[in-house]
């Protein structure tokens, strides 16, 4: 089965994954950031507006950052909770700034089968360093030497529908498509929290997937397109992968 084999992918859990730019050494890098021991029945994304998750190898140093007083005296920050509109912004654990640079609601679906696909949200992130623990602890996440800050993350928001009265398990997605030449996918730098989940019977799930969109640079694409991998019921495939789905930014 498709989302066993997709398992097996190098790498440390990072909310904020993907490809980087098209001259950056990220293109080289295939690295996934699944732990390679968790199987996708159990693997859990980090949550929303955090850059990094804490591991086994890194946990020493995942301490609790506290920004300064001039950091969060702006009408912008939100110390706790969603960002939800372009600007805001907040800082992770272990030293990153995120700010949203764009929110999109789209409300697009795609079928396929019994399942109704349905994006509701997607968003770019601005993600800066602000310590060196921060940087570190992104490139080794990223399978990179370094990485470059600010970097910018993609994030797509997604509900699956079950309209079936069998529990499918779902694939996750099959490709974030971000221009005809950059590609993510499990095997490409996407961290996606619905691989290997499972929809209840006439039920639906709720998840997102998030990608690195660039380093340094703003991304300047204005669209991208989704495509859905196989849905599973009893080790068979019993949904196959859905077309494109255009979202405008």
């Amino acid at each position: 089965m498709r989302f066993h084999s997709s398992l097996a992918l190098v790498g440390l859990s990072l909310l904020v994954l993907g490809l980087a730019g098209c001259q950056s050494s990220a293109d080289k890098s295939t690295a996934s950031f699944k732990n390679s021991s968790a199987k996708s029945s159990s693997y859990h994304a980090p949550k929303p507006d955090a850059a990094v998750s804490g591991s086994s190898s890194t946990k020493k140093e995942a301490q609790t950052y506290r920004p300064k007083t001039a950091q969060t005296k702006s009408p912008h920050y939100v110390k706790s909770g969603k960002l939800k509109t372009a600007g805001q912004y907040t800082y992770d654990k272990v030293g990153t700034k995120l700010q949203l640079d764009q929110v999109k609601h789209p409300r697009t679906t795609i079928k396929r089968g019994p399942l109704t696909y349905k994006v509701t949200t997607v968003r770019i992130l601005k993600n800066t360093a602000k310590t060196a623990a921060a940087k570190r602890m992104a490139a080794q996440a990223l399978n990179l030497a370094s990485i470059k800050s600010p970097y910018y993350t993609i994030q797509v928001k997604f509900t699956i529908t079950n309209r079936s009265k069998q529990d499918l398990t779902t694939d996750g997605i099959k490709t974030l498509r971000l221009s005809q030449n950059r590609q993510l996918n499990a095997a490409g730098q996407l961290s996606d929290a619905s691989a290997g989940k499972t929809i209840p019977a006439r039920g639906h799930l709720t998840t997102f997937a998030t990608g690195l969109a660039s380093e340094k640079k703003q991304p300047t694409f204005k669209t991208v397109k989704i495509a859905f991998a196989g849905a599973y019921a009893d080790n068979k495939q019993v949904v196959s992968p859905t077309g494109w789905l255009k979202l405008s930014l």
